[in-house]
Formats: structure tokens, C-alpha cells, sequence
């Protein structure tokens, strides 16, 4: 008995490597994490929508002179107004603008997203005759698809500046500022005149 208990003394004051029983910090998943969030937060600044959009440069100067040629001219008519054509419901929508390569030459609109602005001193009955505002043999765009908005009224000359200006401010609506593919004017629009 003297010689076990002997032999476990000696076993119990060997050194023995302590037992740590905290865990060991998982240096690659932190780093893992890390890289997401710092993914997340880049992909979110360089794609969320700037809270304060501006125009080009370019078309900022393009949107001043055309304002500036429309006051050089003299208009006579005092009756007319500046327009809004606005989708009624959310559908695909032909694109008349020039040079834009688009399948199926159409765009998708949510109700309330304007498709074109315009001048007309005719009103819009005889401006738009039956209230068919677009018809090409394929789309028939009429009162049914779009609502024909007032949005100023005035004279010849003050309501071009309301158009000119619309159709450049137009990629400044929110609207257009969260659309993957940026458009510079409404889609009903066939160019900035």
C-alpha cells in the first residue's frame, strides 16, 4: 500500500501542460465576417441612390441655352399649357427616343411615372383628337393608359421654359434616379425639343 500511494504522489506532482478550456478566437471567421460587412457597406454606397442628385454638367448647359433660344423668340399665343402624360397603370411603355437600342422598344412604368411632358395651346382635345396620345400600328396609347395632367398654364413662351425644363430635370425624379438603366428624358419624349 506504502509503495501505491508513493507512485500516486509522484503521478499527481508531475507537470502536466495545463488544459485551457477558453476557446481559441476563430481568427478566419472574423476576418470573413469583416469582409462582409465591409462588402455590404461599399456595395451600398456605390449603389444606393444619391440623396441629392445633379444633372451633368453637360446637360445642365444644354438645358440653359435651350431656355435661353426659347425666350429669344417671340411667341404670340397667351393660352396654353404645359402638360404631363402619366401612366394609369403599371405596364410596358414604347420608347420613342431616337438611338436608344431597347428590347421590345419598351420600358417598363409604375402608375404614376411619366411617360412625356409637352406644350400645347389647342388644348388636349384637339391636340390629342379621340384621346389617343400615341398609335403606331403596334402600341395605341389613349386615354385608357395615360392621364393627360395640366401642370402649368400661361403663355406660349412660359410654358416651352416649363417644358425644356421638366424634360432636362426629368433623370432628377425619383422616379428615374432608382432605375438600374438611367434614362435623360421620359420615354415619350423623342428628344430634348
Amino acid at each position: 500500500m506504502k509503495y501505491q500511494r508513493e507512485y500516486q504522489s509522484e503521478v499527481l506532482e508531475k507537470d502536466y501542460p495545463e488544459i485551457n478550456l477558453q476557446p481559441k478566437p476563430n481568427y478566419f471567421l472574423i476576418f470573413i465576417i469583416f469582409a462582409v460587412v465591409v462588402g455590404v457597406a461599399v456595395w451600398y454606397a456605390t449603389t444606393a441612390p444619391n440623396k441629392d442628385p445633379q444633372l451633368a454638367p453637360y446637360r445642365q448647359t444644354k438645358r440653359d441655352s435651350a431656355i435661353s433660344r426659347v425666350k429669344k423668340r417671340t411667341h404670340k399665343k397667351e393660352q396654353c399649357e404645359q402638360y404631363a402624360l402619366i401612366a394609369i397603370y403599371s405596364d410596358y411603355y414604347p420608347v420613342l427616343q431616337r438611338g436608344v437600342k431597347i428590347a421590345n422598344d419598351s420600358i417598363w412604368l409604375n402608375i404614376g411615372e411619366v411617360w412625356k411632358y409637352g406644350k400645347t395651346c389647342v388644348g388636349e382635345l384637339k391636340r390629342y383628337p379621340g384621346q389617343v396620345y400615341y398609335y403606331d400600328g403596334k402600341y395605341l396609347l389613349d386615354f385608357n393608359d395615360l392621364q393627360y395632367l395640366i401642370q402649368f398654364t400661361g403663355t406660349e413662351t412660359n410654358c416651352l421654359i416649363e417644358e425644356k425644363k421638366k424634360i432636362y430635370n426629368y433623370p432628377l425624379l425619383p422616379e428615374c434616379v432608382i432605375r438600374t438603366r438611367k434614362l435623360i428624358r421620359p420615354i415619350g419624349n423623342k428628344n430634348d425639343n
